[in-house]
């Protein structure tokens, strides 16, 4: 069974310790993870939910590489790291299948269908855009509005069960919509983080001695393939890839002391961002868009445009930052800048999963991680429902445009393609508008 990606993960009921020993007995190469998870990215639509669903179809059902609970477990792994859950997931299959080259060739495999679209899509975009009329670019919005309400009140059933968490949502909403501080995001991170440690109580189950005992006779990592799909030989050790992943973090500061430059800030918002976030491509919009759109990097209009054509791509919505960087003035050409671009928002997840992997059985015994969790799910909800106020206060014009959101996100509830909800939508709206102001 795979675990939604909304859903907090649950411990492991095994104790195993995962050993770093090479695999040399496993027949099948990097082009091989490369090819598989390319096929995967351009078939994989429906956001990072319907990306685990294809994943276990694929390495649980039919490759058989992974029991379902040895899969679930990579699933609640991806959970209490930050970035984009199915995209870690499938880093982590390809670490634990070719090492360090079977994790780029399973990432660059399942980026790059959505990667090309994006980025081709605002090459012309450069050129074209204004071509498009002002009426095109409202229904836009408002179906960018229904999307991002959709995610919030997803995540706020998953995310927000006790009082407190009602309050730090809110209240962290609060405090983005009348923060200036440019280290907001940042403080209030870290902020939530230290209410779930003070406020949760949430405990993990752990098993009894005997069933203890009776679990390590027989280790969830020992069947099929995955007998020898034990941690790789690793060239660096674990914890050095945690350093790394903190570096950047003061490179940036240092820099930004010395530069004013909008690559240095396109690329520090894009690490950061997804170095916060935990979800997906969801929770990381109302991050770029606060430091992108309101610093004047992206017209609101161009990022709206991009988000709304990323959730007819397969693969990762993470792919945004492709459309993005394509815009930004980073480099001279445009395609470097989508290639830097998506480096940026991905790199933080291949130093995560480099970097804890080693230490999966710890990690899932750790309540105070989970307490943490828990505050900063919380807070991130709230920075989306800030989004949201300050989307409306620009988008929404007449009760006629309320009662579109709102049949948008109906359709979003049912088991409609969201191609075919988005592209219907837009048409038939679109054209009443026409039809409304051509009489």
């Amino acid at each position: 069974m795979t675990q939604h990606p909304f859903e907090r993960p649950k411990p492991s009921s095994s104790e195993q310790t995962l050993h770093l020993v090479q695999h040399a007995s496993v027949h099948i190469n990097s082009l091989q993870v490369f090819l598989i998870f390319f096929k995967l990215g351009c078939i994989s639509f429906g956001g990072p939910a319907a990306h685990l669903v294809f994943f276990h179809q694929k390495f649980v059902q039919q490759l058989k590489w992974f029991s379902g609970e040895q899969y679930s477990q990579l699933v609640a792994l991806s959970q209490i790291i930050p970035g984009p859950s199915s995209s870690q997931v499938g880093i982590a299959i390809g670490y634990l299948t070719r090492g360090y080259i079977g994790s780029f060739s399973a990432w660059l495999g399942f980026t790059l269908p959505s990667f090309t679209l994006m980025t081709l899509l605002a090459y012309p975009g450069q050129h074209f855009f204004g071509a498009l009329n002002a009426e095109i670019f409202h229904v836009l919005k408002l179906i960018v509005l229904a999307v991002v309400v959709f995610a919030f009140w997803q995540m706020l059933k998953s995310f927000c069960n006790t009082v407190w968490q009602y309050l730090l949502m809110l209240a962290s909403a609060l405090f983005i919509y009348i923060s200036d501080l440019n280290l907001s995001q940042i403080i209030l991170i870290f902020v939530a983080a230290i209410c779930g440690l003070i406020f949760s109580n949430k405990t993990i189950k752990r098993n009894s001695t005997k069933s203890h005992k009776k679990n390590n006779t027989k280790s969830a990592w020992t069947h099929t393939l995955a007998e020898n799909l034990k941690l790789p030989q690793l060239s660096i050790p674990a914890y050095l890839w945690l350093i790394v992943f903190i570096i950047p973090f003061a490179i940036f500061t240092l820099l930004k002391t010395q530069f004013n430059h909008p690559a240095l800030h396109s690329l520090e918002s894009f690490y950061t961002s997804a170095s916060m976030v935990f979800g997906g491509g969801h929770i990381v919009l109302p991050l770029l868009h606060q430091d992108l759109v309101n610093s004047g990097l992206i017209s609101n209009e161009k990022f709206d445009l991009g988000y709304a054509i990323v959730q007819l791509m397969p693969g990762p919505l993470f792919t945004f930052a492709s459309y993005l960087g394509a815009l930004l003035p980073i480099t001279d050409s445009i395609l470097l800048n989508a290639v830097i671009a998506t480096l940026a928002i991905f790199l933080p997840s291949f130093f995560l999963i480099f970097g804890t992997l080693p230490y999966w059985s710890w990690l899932m015994k750790q309540e105070k991680i989970y307490r943490a969790i828990e505050g900063i799910n919380a807070a991130v909800i709230g920075l989306l429902l800030c989004l949201i106020v300050q989307m409306t206060e620009d988008y929404i014009r007449s009760w006629l445009d309320i009662l579109f959101v709102i049949l948008v996100v109906l359709l979003l509830r049912t088991k409609l393609p969201v191609v075919v909800t988005i592209i219907s939508s837009f048409s038939v709206y679109y054209f009443l508008l026409i039809s409304i102001n051509s009489v």
